[in-house]
């Protein structure tokens, strides 16, 4: 069973953790972008969602990461255009480093659904990930920018942790430190070995030899938290 005191206490946390924004654009380019998403979707003439996608496909070129995040999409499930997960993998990481957080969960959840074709040339950027999901699993939990839903954003704030976010680390171990059955409802193997699949070998988070259902239980006490907290604000400096 969830806890509902320690969903309100990580909201407290967050609350005071800014979600990050989008990069500041042109009003001309947001306005294109907002009218190419009406045409398309207005659909009522043979050609409005060409021009609808022609527009988008422009402002996403130059900066607008809501556009971006629709260019993606289509791609991603062959809507009006051919379907391409490289390419909506590129969009989707366009926007998310933008700080848009249905990118960043778009971004994500393709990643861990997709592993061998979107991954399948590069191993994706372990910074990028680690703000990526911190910001996605951030925004659920809060309700602002995704719709709330706690075990999803406990999930990603999870992964953002492992990936090297030393915000979401903390949080967890001041979380766990306060409630010690918080995220214990979470498939902790399962999302410790996702982690480790898109990490290169010296990077990944179980030490070799050691039982994932071990790992699991390191996961669950804050010192393992906060120290993880402390090395990788480290290494970022």
């Amino acid at each position: 069973m969830i806890d509902m005191r320690a969903i309100r206490l990580i909201m407290a946390f967050v609350a005071a953790w800014p979600l990050a924004t989008s990069a500041a654009i042109p009003e001309e380019v947001a306005e294109e972008a907002m009218k190419g998403y009406e045409l398309f979707m207005r659909d009522s003439l043979p050609d409005d969602r060409q021009k609808g996608y022609d527009m988008m496909l422009s402002a996403a070129w130059e900066g607008d990461a809501k556009a971006a995040n629709n260019i993606g999409w289509l791609m991603q499930h062959g809507d009006f255009v051919k379907k391409d997960l490289k390419g909506a993998f590129r969009w989707y990481e366009r926007a998310a480093d933008q700080g848009l957080p249905a990118a960043a969960l778009n971004y994500m959840e393709l990643i861990l659904n997709n592993k061998d074709e979107v991954a399948a040339d590069r191993l994706p950027d372990k910074e990028r990930m680690a703000k990526a999901s911190a910001l996605a699993g951030t925004a659920m939990l809060m309700g602002r920018g995704l719709p709330y839903d706690s075990k999803r954003g406990e999930d990603f704030l999870l992964r953002g942790a492992l990936f090297g976010d030393e915000k979401a680390a903390m949080t967890i171990a001041q979380q766990l430190e306060m409630y010690p059955d918080s995220f214990s409802y979470l498939p902790l193997e399962e999302i410790a070995a996702q982690c480790d699949a898109l990490l290169p070998e010296g990077e990944r988070n179980v030490p070799e030899g050691m039982p994932l259902a071990e790992f699991a239980d390191l996961m669950m006490t804050p010192g393992f938290w906060y120290q993880r907290s402390k090395d990788n604000e480290e290494k970022s400096r």
